[in-house]
């Protein structure tokens, strides 16, 4: 009895999901425009650096060392993590602070050609400050210094992938 409740209880949720239009994202690929690309504006080596390069290296994409060599050009242009009060106590210690992480880039081609416009994301995440425990503060905000930059990485993915396969369109 609980089996075939079950068993239609799960049909009906299919059919339901597929009534709506859901479907899985399934995989996605780039642009060829970014066959080659040139990361201007970033540290190799910094988590940013690093979290681009094998993101981009996972959708088929060669990162390029230099730029003479790249079909396009991105170039982080503003790249700022800022750490914000956002609130206070009666004795005026801080309770609450935010974390927001703000970068701007844009794509163009070796020419100079623009492919994909200058882009700002904002991504901000906020958390409690207490002074009796600031060795626990220090490692919450490093951790969620490290998931905002790899949220921000997936950000400029998802821009990346409504580049059109040409440059005309």
């Amino acid at each position: 009895m609980v089996r075939q409740w079950l068993g239609r209880a799960s049909l009906f949720l299919l059919l339901l999901l597929a009534g709506c239009g859901f479907h899985l994202r399934g995989d996605t690929q780039l642009s060829p425009l970014l066959e080659r690309t040139y990361l201007q504006g970033v540290v190799p080596y910094s988590d940013l650096g690093v979290g681009l390069k094998r993101s981009l290296e996972a959708y088929g994409v060669t990162v390029t060392a230099v730029p003479a060599e790249a079909s396009a050009i991105l170039s982080v242009t503003y790249n700022q993590l800022q750490r914000q009060v956002l609130s206070v106590g009666t004795t005026g210690k801080v309770q609450e602070y935010a974390l927001k992480y703000i970068l701007q880039f844009q794509v163009t081609n070796p020419q100079g050609e623009i492919l994909l416009p200058s882009q700002q994301l904002e991504l901000m995440r906020e958390y409690q400050f207490d002074e009796r425990s600031v060795l626990s503060a220090g490692e919450q905000e490093a951790l969620l210094r490290e998931v905002l930059q790899e949220e921000m990485v997936q950000q400029i993915l998802w821009r990346l992938e409504a580049l059109p396969p040409t440059l005309n369109g």
